[in-house]
């Protein structure tokens, strides 16, 4: 009596396959959520560069809507920002939320905040609180 076995190769035929389309959802889940932690990073440091250079500018003496203006264009679209000043120090407030697809996944805003002392006593009399919208710069 003969009997005939198969190679193994040929019993584990379309096992790769299957094993594939287990895979690669999971896969392509951690890829979306590796790209939303990207650009969660990115829009944080373009937020506390934004409020940098806008407490800068408002140290050296620039008007209110010269340091929102220079906070915003840094800080990119959709992005308010906010100048106190208070015993001779400035504070620039940027705050953001990130776009994109998977956004809506992140319900908190991020924030950034910088001060630094004004450097001419007038450029202290010339800024007030204020807050704006910075919907119509489009630089990222």
């Amino acid at each position: 009596m003969k009997t005939t076995t198969r190679p193994r190769w040929k019993e584990a035929r379309g096992s790769v396959t299957a094993e594939l389309a287990v895979v690669l959802p999971a896969v392509t889940v951690l890829l979306a959520l590796l790209l939303l932690s990207v650009s969660v990073g990115m829009m944080q440091l373009r937020l506390e560069e934004g409020a940098r250079a806008g407490a800068r500018s408002a140290a050296r003496g620039e008007s209110t809507a010269q340091v929102m203006d220079v906070a915003s264009r840094i800080s990119g679209t959709g992005s308010s920002v906010s100048v106190t000043d208070s015993a001779g120090f400035v504070t620039v407030t940027v705050q953001g939320r990130v776009t994109g697809v998977l956004s809506g996944l992140l319900p908190w805003p991020q924030t950034a905040q910088a001060s630094a002392k004004v450097e001419t006593p007038a450029a202290a009399t010339g800024l007030a609180v204020t807050a704006g919208e910075a919907g119509s710069h489009g630089q990222q």
